[in-house]
């Protein structure tokens, strides 16, 4: 197995790696203080699309997890930086009211053209006008941007549909291929390196999605480990199997497992 004692810093998925649905994983709490007792840095990168970072610090700290807003990089939060640096942005945003109030200034106003659809997760209640409003946007010449392309999302109720089916329905609709702001998106992973000051070569990425966390850390030079919580077991089920897809650099039960991972001796 390789060896990760060089691991500076770890970049944790949410859902399916600290926790699944509203119930934590078994010694997730524990894991993330032994992973920054040891001094290495823990960022949370996750593609939750539905809320803002502030209510996943208290939903953490609920589940006995501190941690402040800049711990995490979410495509909600990507989604603010790129359309602040955009001043004539005007965004048509299929999003929550929780992801709509943490993008101040460039939603669109009553009159306005938008320049921009960014597409969320529509679990808040989005419908048929909804899409139909981002198309004939889109039509009109609006970029379409997607916080990320996931088929299937976890609740505590079983498998819901997540972002992506919307995604890929407005670019059949439109013709227009998406700029996706998440995971497995490189630009993304980078920007997690970069508000740490961490280089791929001492970076791990931790999570139970092969196409979103093992296949995004590959596109970046960046060592990952699948956990076998969330949609991991399924994933690591496929691989036995001998199904294609990107491979990680370990295999373990859960988040619990990692801080032993990464302690062994190279």
């Amino acid at each position: 197995m390789r060896s990760f004692h060089d691991i500076e810093v770890v970049l944790l998925d949410l859902d399916g790696t600290v926790y699944e649905g509203s119930r934590p994983v078994q010694g997730a709490a524990k894991a993330v203080e032994r992973l920054r007792s040891s001094g290495r840095t823990v960022r949370f990168t996750t593609n939750t699309d539905s809320t803002s970072p502030a209510a996943l610090v208290e939903r953490l700290a609920g589940m006995g997890v501190p941690a402040g807003e800049g711990d995490f990089l979410t495509p909600v939060v990507l989604a603010r930086r790129l359309f602040e640096d955009l001043p004539a942005a005007r965004v048509l945003a299929i999003a929550s009211p929780a992801v709509r109030d943490h993008l101040p200034g460039v939603l669109c106003g009553p009159g306005d053209r938008p320049t921009h659809v960014l597409v969320c997760d529509p679990s808040y209640g989005a419908a048929y006008a909804d899409l139909d409003a981002a198309f004939r946007a889109i039509r009109d010449g609006a970029e379409l941007v997607a916080t990320q392309l996931g088929r299937v999302a976890r609740r505590d109720d079983g498998e819901h549909l997540d972002t992506g089916g919307w995604v890929r329905l407005l670019e059949y609709a439109t013709g227009v291929e998406a700029r996706v702001l998440g995971k497995p998106s490189p630009e993304f992973f980078r920007l997690a390196l970069e508000t740490v000051g961490g280089v791929p070569e001492h970076a791990l990425v931790v999570g139970d999605d092969l196409d979103a966390d093992v296949a995004g850390a590959r596109a970046v030079g960046v060592r990952s480990v699948l956990v076998r919580t969330g949609k991991g077991s399924r994933a690591a089920a496929g691989r036995a199997g001998g199904e294609d897809g990107p491979e990680p650099d370990a295999v373990v039960d859960g988040l619990a497992d990692v801080p032993d991972l990464l302690a062994r001796p190279g």
